[in-house]
């Protein structure tokens, strides 16, 4: 057999005219796979997406919600009208909150008078968004936080107003400051639907809501009179109820729906 001629130095080299093998072949391509299992697995996809989606709590838009608390709250209502108070009345939160912990979006803190000369400090403070971690401040939680004492806390008497068929409950509490002196406190929280001043209780609504794709609002409200003595809280805890009973009935019917529902 005569050698195969050697081409001279810097000629092309010839392609080959025999096919390279299958096996030579890159080895990286990925299978293809039927439309079936595709189309199956697109579906799976979309199908978690929009059950996450679903599972998301969203905002329930307040429906007529007021845009400034402050503005809707009467001057004057009854026998009562505002006036400008010297003293700093007991804040709705703890005081160590961060702006993210922060549970109102807005508040109202004012003093009134009636004619007999007795004075009531109000507290209104509303929450757009109530979570777990971040929900209304119970005043038995605020006010020790302040450098109060809690002397009583028990559920009052349900407060009749004319929004809600049913009385709206309340708690009376009764504090006793650091350096001296006494605070009767009167005060309901309502989250969403619900009443009460229970953390327990608060925690689990707030959980429901989320399964059903709620997120509730949150108010308090709350009333407090300084007293000289003790014995005087029985009969500061029925003006309060009074009082209270009177501004619900006063305020526009926005407002209204933020303090009872």
């Amino acid at each position: 057999m005569s050698p195969r001629p050697v081409p001279p130095a810097g000629a092309p080299v010839p392609p080959s005219s025999s096919p390279m093998p299958p096996s030579s072949l890159s080895t990286n391509r990925l299978p293809r796979l039927p439309l079936g299992v595709c189309v199956g697995g697109v579906a799976l996809m979309l199908v978690a997406v929009g059950a996450a989606w679903l599972a998301t709590p969203r905002l329930q838009a307040m429906q007529g919600a007021p845009s400034s608390l402050e503005a809707t709250v009467p001057a004057s209502f009854g026998d009562w009208r505002m006036i400008q108070d010297a003293r700093t009345q007991v804040d709705v939160s703890q005081g160590v909150e961060t702006v993210q912990e922060q549970p109102y979006d807005q508040t109202v803190m004012r003093t009134y008078v009636n004619g007999k000369g007795e004075q009531i400090m109000l507290a209104l403070a509303w929450g757009e968004r109530q979570r777990q971690d971040v929900k209304v401040h119970r005043p038995e939680v605020c006010y020790p936080a302040q450098g109060y004492s809690i002397r009583k806390a028990a559920d009052g008497p349900a407060i009749p107003t004319s929004a809600r068929a049913q009385p709206v409950p309340s708690v009376e509490l009764l504090t006793e400051a650091r350096g001296g002196g006494y605070e009767a406190v009167r005060y309901w929280i309502r989250i969403g639907d619900m009443y009460g001043g229970d953390g327990m209780a608060a925690r689990w609504y707030i959980l429901n809501e989320g399964f059903r794709g709620r997120i509730p609002d949150g108010m308090l409200v709350r009333a407090s009179q300084r007293l000289a003595q003790p014995g005087a809280e029985a009969q500061s805890q029925a003006l309060m109820a009074s009082f209270l009973s009177e501004l619900v009935a006063a305020v526009p019917a926005g407002t209204r729906t933020l303090l009872v529902r």
